[in-house]
């Protein structure tokens, strides 16, 4: 028998081959496959028990006996995923389980429940929160969570009032996931209990709002790390949720009165934490509290790409103080540390570095070579033309066009050096000279020599010029631009739309329309976000004829016009966008009408909170909450308990919890 083989591949296609049989005569067989040593002939088996759906409840039945199978974990295991995969279906025959005298098989039970989201069975896991077993209490607050009904929430608060720990903290867990507003009083006291903190700032996390603020502030002193960083981490998610004013006034003034003290000092050692998430808080915390003792830890942070952006965030919001002491870390640091210090310098304008940044062109690193290239633009040093132009040459990419930028920042106190510069450029063999030679002619706005470049035998080139003569003026940029819409390349036409788009002017019309015909969408694109800049309703019947045959962005930014143009008056085609099957579509004309009043709303309402794309629904309530503030929580409250997505459950709970 080859299910008894000792090759793994032979047991796999028997199991394969069995498919090809009644189920009733297969059915032993395949189970004894789920419990194979191998996952892949278990998987074989699992697949074919589930093509033979429906199952009738003897099956069912010796699928959940399969569960006690504590001597043949890959059989459980299986029997979890088949019963899963199965569904609604099981559900019948799961709950008659849930009182069965083997606490392991009500916990698997109640997992697979939890797994399938089975909201039918909310009593039923209610009530396992008094069961005789601590796991089986454990897994009926986990997966009460999982489902995520409201109607649970009573009934986990009840939990926190007992004295189980590792209930309460799976329960805090549980209620961060179901999302729906807790009050502050149910988790304050969670606090006095130190194994719990971390669990109960993760919590307010995901449930906190403005009055949690003191709470997750006085977090902030907390002797355990992770208490701490927990506390950071619920303080920011909280003060996202905030509006503007509010986070000013309630977040970054009190954080900025810690600058120089303890609390600024331990937060700022917190900085070597290795989860990127925390880091993360911890470095907008640190950066608004603006301690310079802040600036080698954040440098450090810096070497993470992913953390790099909101660590130069940081760094803007000190401000220029803490350049001296990074100065002085720059020859003996890595090359990254040395590209964000360049950029810092850049940044802050700040003088009197001029000999570290030349020196930066010739370091061995490209990155640095970049930063120091970008950095040299900003003061307008002294005989660093020169030195950026040799740097034209280099072997690396994106040095040769940060020097170009450098360059071009010279355009208006070295004018004449710049073109000198340019006309060897122009003359030069190689394309990529060239362009460098239009994009320095852009900064210098020589249109008289741009022009021929127009026309040039290479479409970078083309490209290059087209956009500079975009931006200058010249009686004859518009008929070069006009023709440039016929270029042979879409880049060049691209980059015509857009010049035209830039340029604007009544002469821009004509040439814009006839964009709207062209074959690429990104010319479609730029040429209606053209036209809407113009605002001349005179465009309004070309953009309408293109609704019917456009898709996508060319659609999107097809509506987006005809609003600019035509006002809350032809707002029709935006309004009939909603029930379009694109769902992109559908968000961008919530956008749009979002901006005409609320007057779409009652007749849209309940087609969108039940969309079958997430990011509709989302959409759609903040826009109700938006326009229609306190008088929109009727529709928040039902649309929460209705609502299966965690996302837009969460969304619609922080809405409901500024509103009230």
């Amino acid at each position: 028998m080859k299910l008894s083989s000792r090759d793994e591949e032979e047991r796999r296609l028997a199991v394969l081959a069995l498919r090809d049989h009644p189920f009733a005569s297969t059915m032993q067989l395949l189970f004894k496959a789920m419990g194979d040593e191998s996952w892949r002939v278990r998987k074989e088996a699992v697949t074919a028990v589930l093509q033979a759906q429906p199952l009738e409840a003897p099956v069912l039945e010796a699928l959940i006996a399969a569960l006690r199978a504590s001597e043949n974990a890959g059989l459980r295991n299986s029997a979890v995923e088949a019963l899963e995969l199965i569904g609604a279906a099981a559900v019948q025959q799961l709950c008659a389980h849930l009182n069965d005298p083997d606490p392991d098989l009500r916990k698997f039970v109640i997992d697979i429940l939890g797994n399938i989201g089975c909201e039918k069975c909310l009593p039923l896991l209610v009530r396992a929160l008094d069961d005789d077993d601590m796991n089986v209490r454990v897994a009926a607050a986990e997966n009460l969570g999982k489902i995520g009904d409201a109607g649970a929430l009573p009934h986990l608060l009840t939990v926190l009032e007992g004295g189980e720990i590792w209930l309460k903290f799976t329960v805090l867990d549980a209620l961060a996931l179901i999302g729906a507003p807790v009050p502050l009083v149910s988790l304050a006291p969670l606090l006095q209990e130190s194994l719990l903190r971390r669990a109960t700032y993760d919590c307010l996390a995901a449930l906190g709002d403005v009055q949690a603020l003191p709470i997750l502030l006085q977090g902030l002193q907390e002797k355990a790390k992770n208490a701490r960083e927990a506390a950071a981490m619920a303080l920011m998610r909280v003060r996202e949720r905030l509006p503007a004013e509010k986070q000013t006034s309630l977040v970054d003034l009190r954080l900025q009165e810690m600058s120089g003290g303890p609390i600024a000092k331990k937060l700022i050692d917190s900085l070597h934490s290795e989860d990127p998430v925390v880091l993360s808080a911890l470095v907008r915390i640190v950066g608004t509290i603006g301690d310079t003792r802040a600036a080698l830890p954040l440098l450090h942070v810096c070497r993470s790409e992913r953390l790099r952006d909101v660590c130069i965030d940081a760094f803007r919001r000190i401000g220029p103080k803490l350049l001296p002491e990074l100065v002085d870390h720059f020859p003996a640091t890595v090359p990254i540390e040395r590209a964000v210090i360049a950029q810092l310098l850049a940044e802050f304008g700040d003088t009197g570095h001029e000999k570290l940044l030349l020196d930066g062109l010739l370091d061995d690193s490209a990155q640095v070579r970049r930063s120091c290239a970008l950095a040299l633009g900003r003061p307008k040093s002294q005989g660093a033309v020169t030195r950026l132009a040799e740097l034209l040459d280099d072997d690396e990419p994106q040095v040769r066009e940060a020097a170009l930028e450098g360059l071009r920042a010279f355009a208006a106190t070295e004018p004449a050096t710049l073109s000198t510069l340019a006309s060897a450029l122009t003359r030069a063999q190689l394309p990529a000279k060239r362009r460098n030679a239009a994009l320095i002619l852009g900064a210098l706005a020589d249109g008289e020599r741009l022009s021929p470049l127009v026309k040039d035998e290479d479409a970078t080139v083309r490209q290059a010029a087209v956009s500079s003569l975009g931006r200058v003026e010249l009686p004859q940029a518009l008929s070069h631009l006009a023709l440039a819409l016929s270029d042979e390349e879409p880049e060049v036409r691209l980059a015509a739309a857009h010049a035209l788009s830039d340029r604007g002017g009544p002469d821009a019309l004509a040439p814009l329309l006839l964009a709207l015909n062209d074959s690429d969408p990104w010319v479609q694109t730029a040429a209606l976000r053209g036209l809407a800049l113009l605002g001349d309703s005179g465009a309004l019947p070309g953009v309408i004829a293109l609704l019917d045959q456009a898709c996508g962005p060319v659609l999107i930014a097809a509506l987006s016009t005809v609003a600019a143009l035509g006002g809350a008056n032809a707002l029709a085609p935006v309004e009939k966008a909603l029930s379009h099957s694109d769902e992109e579509v559908v968000e961008a004309a919530i956008e749009i009408l979002s901006g005409f009043g609320c007057g779409w709303i009652d007749g849209h309402s309940a087609t969108l909170l039940a969309h079958p794309h997430w990011v509709v629904r989302r959409s759609f309530v903040r826009a109700l909450a938006k326009l229609r503030g306190a008088e929109s929580m009727a529709i928040l409250d039902r649309a929460l308990a209705s609502e299966s997505d965690q996302l837009v459950r969460s969304e619609i709970a922080a809405l409901l919890g500024r509103l009230r």
